[in-house]
């Protein structure tokens, strides 16, 4: 099995023995290596020294980020402004999407919800279904005269063999066709839904768990419980 299909704990325990270390073996991508982690088993980021996928024995993964890591010129740097390190949890997550949007970085889990159906006029085509197009004449090849376009005639200066003949719409130069094709868009039914749209979550890069794609509901934390607490007393 290669690197690039492990999805689980099995998967990555089969790679790492077949590995001359049975504890580390290079991924051979993105400088990205499996090493054993006492009962996990972790893929770490060489490049940016973190491990962004934690394999657990039940089947589960954990996905994390720092938020900050130093640099060699003394100031910081966050992995998930990098594209790869984005598509690496996306990967190996089984995510849907992990991407970065006004300074915010966002996450779409498999069992995303979506926003209601909006189904408004097309806006590229304005309703009609069509769209302008753009026609080129058929290029001939034969030498003057020539019979299948007896009217070209040779201008100075050009060969005496290659010219256009006429299209279908009786032009020998390259035209617009107004609403000449039907919409790229909406494919010609004048209507296109804008909505319907995955909705996201922020992420900030704090660890999460995860099982096929969606987010395993995780017991409250001590401070999770004293904040829930405080809250309904205040409340």
């Amino acid at each position: 099995m290669g690197a690039w299909w492990i999805s689980n704990y099995d998967e990555a325990k089969v790679y790492l023995a077949g590995g001359r270390k049975k504890w580390d073996r290079p991924m051979y991508m993105r400088g990205l290596r499996l090493q054993q982690r006492n009962k996990d088993i972790a893929i770490v980021d060489k490049w940016y020294n973190f491990e962004p996928v934690l394999f657990h024995q039940d089947g589960t993964l954990t996905i994390q980020c720092p938020q900050a890591i130093p640099t060699q010129w003394g100031g910081t740097w966050n992995p998930l402004r990098s594209q790869g390190v984005r598509y690496n949890i996306k990967h190996f997550g089984n995510l849907q999407q992990v991407f970065q949007k006004n300074g915010t970085i966002y996450m779409t889990t498999q069992d995303a919800l979506r926003t209601p159906s909006k189904v408004q006029k097309c806006r590229g085509c304005k309703g009609s279904g069509k769209r302008d197009m753009w026609c080129s004449p058929p290029y001939c090849n034969n030498h003057f005269p020539c019979e299948d376009h007896p009217e070209w005639m040779p201008t100075q200066g050009r060969a005496t063999y290659w010219h256009y003949g006429k299209c279908s719409h009786g032009f020998s130069d390259s035209h617009t066709v107004p609403h000449g094709t039907d919409c790229y868009s909406c494919s010609g039914t004048g209507k296109q839904d804008y909505g319907n749209k995955l909705i996201s979550m922020a992420w900030d890069g704090s660890p999460l768990r995860l099982l096929n794609g969606k987010l395993v509901k995780q017991p409250p934390t001590e401070l999770e419980k004293r904040i829930a607490a405080y809250v309904k007393l205040d409340s």
